[in-house]
């Protein structure tokens, strides 16, 4: 707490002042045995840590972990590895882009969708979720009465105007896109369309994020009859998904349909996740137990795990129905089975 206060006091100097000031001034923080420790801290980068901070957006922007842990973390979904990461970096690193980034995550649940906005927040603001520049917005969570739309629509659109005030870069990710009035999310539209300034800020730097099972059933049947064919998953490209998403966007009710963001095609790439096989489930298994420190498990235990999860079509068994969205409990059971020998 005494380092946070300190870090406040030292606002008004420059960074190239700061070891001095700390060298000269008694603060009653150990600095006397410990300053040529405290010296080789960058103490904007533990400022930043602290509070909002809006500098050169390379500082922040970790485009390599970001491409590192989507592609290590994040299981049979190559779609996303490939799309997301460079219109994420083309965006971050334009010096003017023309307009905000909006980015349509859709697939059955449990593929990863969440995972990869998550991984997407702390891989480019301090914080990552805690963020003050990162907004992520639960349609039934925060939206839950349809009858106060006016007012939802009002703080909806202060929550992007406060944020964007404080710092020109920010991340909107909105969960469950498919509950959201279309009058909502028509709120948003100013802000992702193209225009330099909006209420004198510009938005233009501005992340936004849908999430939505919606479409998850037509990608996990164009999934499966490119698998039943003998198509090698990895070879399914955007062009195989696209042009049927945005379909969907247009037609199912709920969320994007009828929204003034759809008829002005403001959304630039619809996301598919696909419907994860068993050896991906597998890894999210692995992972897991690496968390939990049970890295070392017998390969019956894990098949254990693989067989109480649920799969389709009946004919194969090939995707799990729920992604890896129920392998934390099914694992935490497992091991709860378990003698110490076993574990």
């Amino acid at each position: 707490m005494r380092l946070v206060f300190l870090i406040l006091l030292l606002l008004p100097f420059s960074r190239a002042n700061w070891i001095d000031y700390l060298m000269n001034t008694t603060t009653g923080i150990y600095f006397n045995s410990k300053i040529s420790e405290f010296a080789e801290y960058d103490f904007l980068d533990l400022y930043c840590n602290v509070l909002t901070c809006c500098d050169d957006p390379n500082i922040h922007f970790k485009y390599h972990f970001l491409e590192r842990e989507i592609k290590t973390l994040v299981f049979g979904q190559h779609l996303v590895s490939d799309v997301v990461l460079n219109a994420i970096k083309s965006h971050w690193l334009k010096e003017n882009p023309q307009k905000a980034l909006v980015l349509s995550f859709h697939g059955p649940t449990g593929c990863g969708k969440n995972y990869v906005a998550e991984i997407i927040a702390r891989n480019a603001f301090s914080g990552g979720l805690r963020s003050n520049q990162v907004k992520h917005i639960v349609a039934t969570n925060d939206f839950p009465d349809v009858r106060k739309i006016n007012e939802y629509r009002i703080s909806l659109r202060d929550l992007i105007i406060s944020t964007v005030k404080k710092c020109p870069r920010a991340l909107f990710i909105f969960d469950e896109t498919d509950k959201l009035p279309a009058k909502l999310l028509d709120t948003i539209k100013p802000f992702i369309d193209y225009h330099p300034l909006i209420s004198r800020f510009d938005f233009r730097k501005t992340i936004f994020i849908f999430l939505s099972n919606r479409g998850g059933s037509e990608i996990a049947n164009i999934t499966l009859e490119n698998y039943e064919n003998g198509f090698p998953r990895e070879q399914l490209t955007m062009n195989h998904f696209e042009r049927r998403l945005s379909e969907h966007a247009y037609n199912e009710d709920g969320g994007l349909k009828d929204s003034s963001i759809i008829f002005h095609h403001l959304i630039d790439h619809y996301i598919p996740f696909l419907p994860l096989q068993k050896e991906h489930v597998k890894s999210c298994i692995k992972t897991y137990l690496q968390k939990r420190r049970h890295d070392n498990l017998k390969p019956n235990v894990i098949q254990k795990i693989l067989d109480s999860l649920a799969y389709f079509p009946k004919s194969s068994n090939a995707f799990s129905a729920f992604g890896c969205k129920r392998v934390v409990a099914k694992t935490d059971l497992e091991l709860s089975k378990l003698g110490n020998d076993e574990l």
